[in-house]
Formats: C-alpha cells, structure tokens, sequence
C-alpha cells in the first residue's frame, strides 16, 4: 500500500516551500473498508503509510497485525471512536533521539466527522499552490463499541491532502487519552548532546488501539 492512500492530516508548523502543479495522487479506495479486530497505529502498513521507518525490536513486545487498507465506512459499522496516529514526535533515550508516532483517542460528536468523509472529492486542475514542507503526517481509525475499527479514505483538496471539513471535525472531538511510541532509531546516543532532555513520554511497550 502506497503512503498517499492514507490519510494525511498536514498541519503547517513552520515556513513552507510552494510550487505549482500539485495533484492528488491516486484517489482513496470507493470500496468498503475491511473492519480490523482493533485500532493499531503500529501496524507495519500505518507506519509505512506515516513515512515511518519501523526497528523491528522495538516493536517485537506485541504483535501487530497487518492494517487492512484505507476504504468507505461499511454499511452496519457504527463509529463511536476516533484513533488518531500522527508523527512529528521525537523522543529521547539513553539509546539516542527516536521518531515516534503519536496515537490520539478521540470522543464526541462523530456526525461533522462522518459527514466531511462522505464529501466528494476534488481533483488539481495543475496550477495550485501547495505546501511541500513543514508539515507531519497523520492517519485515522473509527471505532466502533466493540472496539472493531476501519480505516476512513478521507476526501482530499486539490494538494492531496485531507478537506478542511475532515481537519476541522477531527480537531473539535475531545482528547481522551495520548501517547508516544518509539519506532525509529533517528540518531544514536553517540550523535546526541550529553544535555539533551526527552521531549515527550516515552512508551515502550508498544501496545496500542
């Protein structure tokens, strides 16, 4: 599975880069999303999907099944839950500085959030403006009151990236509870500042969902 398939909610962090002729990509899947026994950010396909490098050890405490692609909500699958994976984390340890992935649980009101996934999408015409840096990459989970997930394909603006209306509703649900996992061995101890101080809660074990 192609990272561009996933959901990629960008957030502008710092100055960024224009040019013109940014394109969607291959849009996400119409079909049904295949519902997942649980949510799991670290799923070797949601970690490719982030742009995430996984170091097989870190993830070896539990198992992580592989994700079922990004697809429609499936008829009968009734969300109450959001998972939200995002990376732009980094962690520091005696080993050195980690990437990591964020994993956000998320609760409230889930009809703006349902209603701008089921908004059409667009397509570039070539000439617009977008953003190519400063930005972190994000994925989505629905879940539903059994703790089944499904992977929502978001409809995208003319850059790719996630509609307004999917951002806006993912950012007005409640944070019910956050957490950082260390995926990627960024640089090792030898390479950081013997002052360097962790930037985040570190968790090891990397049971998530």
């Amino acid at each position: 599975m192609r990272g561009r398939t996933a959901v990629r909610l960008v957030v502008v962090v710092a100055a960024v880069t224009v040019l013109a002729g940014c394109s969607t990509g291959t849009p996400p899947s119409d079909s049904p999303a295949t519902i997942a026994s649980a949510a799991d950010c670290l799923a070797p396909q949601v970690i490719v999907d982030l742009g995430l490098r996984a170091d097989a050890h870190e993830l070896s405490a539990t198992p992580h099944p592989d994700a079922p692609g990004p697809g429609s909500i499936p008829v009968g699958f009734d969300p109450v839950s959001v998972v939200e994976c995002t990376t732009g984390e980094r962690l520091t340890d005696a080993q050195g500085v980690w990437d990591a992935i964020t994993v956000r649980h998320l609760e409230g009101d889930l009809r703006p959030l349902l209603a701008a996934l089921a908004a059409p999408r667009h397509t570039s015409t070539g000439d617009q403006l977008c953003a190519t840096t400063g930005a972190a990459a994000g994925a989505l989970w629905l879940v539903d009151a059994l703790g089944r997930a499904v992977r929502p394909a978001p409809p995208v603006d003319v850059c790719g990236v996630p509609t307004a209306g999917v951002r806006t509703a993912v950012g007005a649900l409640t944070e019910i509870d956050v957490a950082h996992y260390r995926v990627h061995l960024a640089a090792s101890r030898a390479a950081v500042s013997p002052t360097a101080q962790p930037t985040a809660r570190s968790t090891s074990e990397p049971g998530v969902g």
